[in-house]
C-alpha cells in the first residue's frame, strides 16, 4: 500500500473513531456490519481503539472486555469470529 493511501486509511480511522466518541456512530453498529458492508477504515480499526473511543467505556475496562473474550489488543474489527462479535455485543450490552 503506498504511504499516501495509508495517510488517507489513518485519517478516516481517525475519523471513525472521534465519530464514535462523539456518539455519532455505535461500536455495536460498527461490530454489527456484514463485512461486505464495512468500509476499509471499518474493517482496519483496531478493536481497542473503537472501544476506547467509546465515552462509557474507557481504556482499562476496554482491555478487560477484550481479555476477558480473547480478543488479542492487535485485532482489527475486520478479524472478529462471529463468536467474538456476538460476546463483544453481550459484553457492550450488560
Amino acid at each position: 500500500m503506498s504511504p499516501a493511501l495509508l495517510t488517507k486509511l489513518r485519517q478516516e480511522i481517525a475519523r471513525l473513531c472521534q465519530e464514535i466518541a462523539l456518539g455519532q456512530r455505535s461500536i455495536v453498529d460498527l461490530i454489527s456490519l456484514d463485512a461486505t458492508e464495512r468500509s476499509a477504515s471499518e474493517s482496519y480499526v483496531y478493536v481497542v481503539k473503537a472501544l476506547e473511543a467509546e465515552p462509557s467505556i474507557g481504556k482499562v475496562r476496554a482491555r478487560r472486555m477484550m481479555t476477558d473474550i480473547g480478543i488479542s489488543e492487535r485485532c482489527n474489527i475486520g478479524s472478529l469470529t462471529a463468536n467474538q462479535i456476538e460476546q463483544l455485543k453481550a459484553a457492550l450490552h450488560s
